[in-house]
């Protein structure tokens, strides 16, 4: 698997996640700030996993994943952002 389909799947499935999550706690009914508090949560921690397991594994190409994995942290916030006003208007 080179590098361009590793970040495809991950992204993929950290998007997918995202949605399913923010979707989820509406729900189930949580209060505003619990929501903002699990979205933020879901988007932060799968790319700072990331990021530590390359550390760990002392890749060398650790800033341009970074930049990478930053990038998808920007992306989760808009998705996360979309899912709420379209999951308000449709729930």
């Amino acid at each position: 698997m080179n590098a361009v389909t590793a970040f495809l799947l991950i992204g993929s499935v950290y998007l997918v996640i995202i949605a399913y999550g923010v979707i989820r706690t509406r729900k189930r009914g949580l209060p505003p700030r619990v929501r903002l508090i699990a979205a933020a949560i879901q988007v932060v921690v799968p790319p700072a996993v990331l990021i530590g397991a390359l550390l760990l594994t002392g890749d060398r190409m650790i800033a341009t994943w970074g930049t990478l994995l930053a990038m998808l942290m920007v992306a989760g916030v808009f998705l996360a952002m979309c899912t709420e006003i379209v999951a308000r208007r449709t729930l």
